[in-house]
C-alpha cells in the first residue's frame, strides 16, 4: 500500500491524500498535484501492514517531491 502526503508550505503536518495500491497511480498523483501548486511538496511512503510498539503502522519512504 502506497500513501500519498501533501504538506502546504505554511503546514505543520502534511496531509493524506490517497492510498493507493500502485506505486505508478501514487506518483501520477503526486505530480498532478505539484504541477497545479508548486508551493507543496509530497512524500509517497510505502506501509508494509506491520505496526510498531505503539500502534502506529511501519512505512518506508519511497519517494519525495
Amino acid at each position: 500500500m502506497y500513501n500519498v502526503y501533501v504538506k502546504k508550505q505554511n503546514s505543520y503536518n502534511p496531509d493524506l491524500v490517497g492510498e493507493f495500491s500502485n506505486i505508478n497511480e501514487a506518483v501520477k498523483l503526486a505530480n498532478e498535484l505539484k504541477a497545479k501548486d508548486e508551493t507543496i511538496s509530497y512524500t509517497i511512503e510505502e506501509t508494509s501492514g506491520h505496526f510498531d510498539s505503539y500502534g502506529e503502522p511501519l512505512s518506508t519512504i519511497v519517494r519525495r517531491g
